[in-house]
C-alpha cells in the first residue's frame, strides 16, 4: 500500500515538473474580439417581434495579446409587439509582440441570441370574465 502511494506521489510531482518550463515563459495569444447579444421579448401580441443585432468587428494589422468583450441585453415584457434593435462596433489594433513568431488572424466571435415568446397572460384580448374571483 505504501509503495502505491509513493508511486502516485512520484507521478504527480513528475507531471508538474514537465509543465513548469512552459508556465515560466511569457506567452502572447492572438487578439480575441467577442460580442454577445441577448434579446428577449415576452409579449401578448400574436405578431412576431422585430429583433435585429448589427455587429461590426474590425481589426487593423497584426494583433496579439489583446481581448475585447461587449455584452448587450434587451428584455421586453408587455402586451404589444416588441421592437428591439442593437448595434455594436468594436475596433482593436496593436498589442504586445507575439514571442512565438506566429501571427495568425484576430479571432472574432459574434454571438446573438433572440427569444420571442407569446404569453397569453399579456394578451389584452383575453380578459377575465366580470364574475371571476380569486
Amino acid at each position: 500500500m505504501k509503495s502505491k502511494l509513493l508511486f502516485i506521489g512520484w507521478l504527480s510531482s513528475s507531471a508538474l515538473l514537465s509543465i513548469s518550463p512552459a508556465v515560466t515563459e511569457p506567452v502572447a495569444a492572438q487578439c480575441v474580439m467577442t460580442d454577445v447579444s441577448v434579446q428577449v421579448a415576452v409579449r401578448g401580441s400574436r405578431q412576431p417581434s422585430r429583433q435585429s443585432n448589427n455587429v461590426d468587428l474590425q481589426n487593423q494589422g497584426r494583433c496579439s495579446g489583446n481581448a475585447i468583450t461587449q455584452v448587450g441585453t434587451q428584455v421586453y415584457t408587455g402586451s404589444g409587439r416588441a421592437n428591439q434593435q442593437r448595434t455594436s462596433r468594436q475596433r482593436i489594433n496593436g498589442g504586445r509582440g507575439n514571442g512565438t513568431g506566429i501571427n495568425g488572424p484576430t479571432i472574432k466571435v459574434p454571438v446573438g441570441v433572440k427569444v420571442d415568446v407569446y404569453n397569453p397572460a399579456y394578451d389584452p384580448s383575453l380578459t377575465r370574465p366580470r364574475n371571476f374571483r380569486r
